[in-house]
């Protein structure tokens, strides 16, 4: 199961606002980002597992950094 806060989904669909601005690429609404970001994350705790080489996938890399920036803020963040 993947937890994550609305927050964090909003924020991370900003950040794929604007690398879509940047590439004249049409915005998603925020419910068809939701899955994409579901699975980014996903496949981003799978490829950081030891024996993990499952990174062989096509990911446009501005979505990687924005889940690796994502992540970085939130573990960052004072609770």
């Amino acid at each position: 199961m993947l937890l994550y806060t609305e927050k964090q989904l909003t924020k991370a669909w900003h950040i794929d606002c604007k690398a879509r601005s940047s590439c004249d690429e049409p915005w998603i609404k925020v419910e068809e980002f939701r899955p994409l970001y579901e699975k980014l994350v996903e496949l981003y705790m799978r490829t950081n597992h030891p024996d993990s080489d499952i990174f062989n996938t096509e990911i446009p890399d501005y979505l990687i950094d924005s889940v690796n920036d994502l992540i970085e803020s939130t573990l960052t963040l004072d609770i």
